[in-house]
């Protein structure tokens, strides 16, 4: 009787699982339509000038970097999968770690938090899955945590690089030495950025392609729109000061109006923060005061299905809630 119940309860679990599954997918795609289409057109707009700024000596580079890493750190490097996405995050985070320095510290988290279950008594196959979900997982989370600071640095930055580029070229400045200047001038990582754009044209590289590929380790709407500015004015001409100008406040208006959002969607986030500590944080009381009780949900095969399937419902829960409150504006 007991098997069967428990065949039941994950024949169950199963199917909410590929339920949820389905619907975080179809309201995923649902409410990104709209950033999508963004993206779509700054990537047609990129494509139109690829073959002009792309050098021929690229390919021949890229090449080159895939093999600086030799040895124990290569053999490494070449076992982590989507190496080319992964080093662009890496990039995008600002780090400048080897792969396979990447691989080392996600494999060291795994076995740390699989010895952790196994000294508390999880069991070896609840053990084994946590360890492979935090390895892969935590590392992933915490450069997504720095890329995101990162940007949100960035785009508050960039209006005031703006303007002293507005001031560099209404004194008469080329737009090269404008560029230099914000480097040096502005901090990180605004300044830096604008520094790996002046060393890409001092090694040969032209202007839209240093401009194109510091767009793709940003990947900002903000700088996007300050590169096809920039590739527009080369082109038909005109007043490149003044465009940059009423560039940087639209960009300002922008940010006010996320700061408005943010506002007004303040009481829903805290409410998700609640909704979603509460559980652990009960969890954790229970194992302090009663060790024997609260252990049973991580080694009786129900309490782990149902413990599973729990924190799948109030993952979907969390995501509609987090993605109701997110605008792209």
């Amino acid at each position: 009787m007991q098997d069967a119940n428990l065949n039941i309860i994950l024949l169950a679990g199963g199917l909410t699982a590929i339920i949820l599954i389905v619907l975080m997918i179809f309201l995923a795609s649902t409410l990104n339509k709209g950033r999508k289409e963004t993206r779509a057109r700054l990537e047609q707009f990129k494509a139109r000038f690829d073959e002009k700024t792309k050098l021929k000596g690229e390919q021949a580079r890229s090449i080159r970097k895939r093999q600086s890493e030799v040895g124990l750190a290569g053999m490494v490097a070449e076992l982590v999968p989507q190496q080319d996405q992964i080093q662009k995050r890496l990039l995008q985070a600002g780090l400048s770690i080897a792969l396979s320095r990447y691989a080392y510290i996600s494999l060291g988290v795994a076995l740390g938090v699989m010895i952790f279950g196994l000294i508390f008594g999880f069991g070896a196959f609840l053990s084994i899955a946590l360890g492979i979900i935090c390895g892969f997982g935590l590392p992933h989370v915490w450069v997504s945590s720095r890329i995101n600071n990162r940007k949100e640095r960035f785009t508050k930055q960039f209006p005031e690089a703006m303007d002293l580029m507005v001031r560099g070229l209404k004194s008469g400045l080329p737009v090269n030495e404008c560029i230099a200047n914000v480097g040096k001038e502005m901090s990180a990582p605004t300044g830096e950025e604008f520094r790996k754009i002046t060393d890409a044209m001092r090694l040969g590289k032209q202007l839209e392609e240093a401009l194109w590929e510091a767009a793709d380790r940003l990947d900002t709407p903000d700088f996007k729109f300050f590169v096809i500015s920039l590739v527009v004015q080369r082109e038909t001409g005109g007043n490149l000061g003044e465009t940059l100008g009423n560039l940087a406040n639209i960009l300002r208006s922008r940010q006010a109006m996320k700061l408005k959002v943010a506002a007004l969607s303040s009481e829903a986030k805290a409410s998700a923060w609640i909704v979603g500590l509460l559980p652990f944080i009960m969890l954790g009381i229970i194992m302090a005061m009663n060790y024997d009780y609260g252990i049973i949900l991580f080694t009786h095969p129900t309490a782990i299905v149902v413990g599973l399937g729990a924190l799948m419902w109030m993952a979907f829960g969390i995501f509609v809630m987090t993605r109701m409150i997110k605008f792209e504006v």
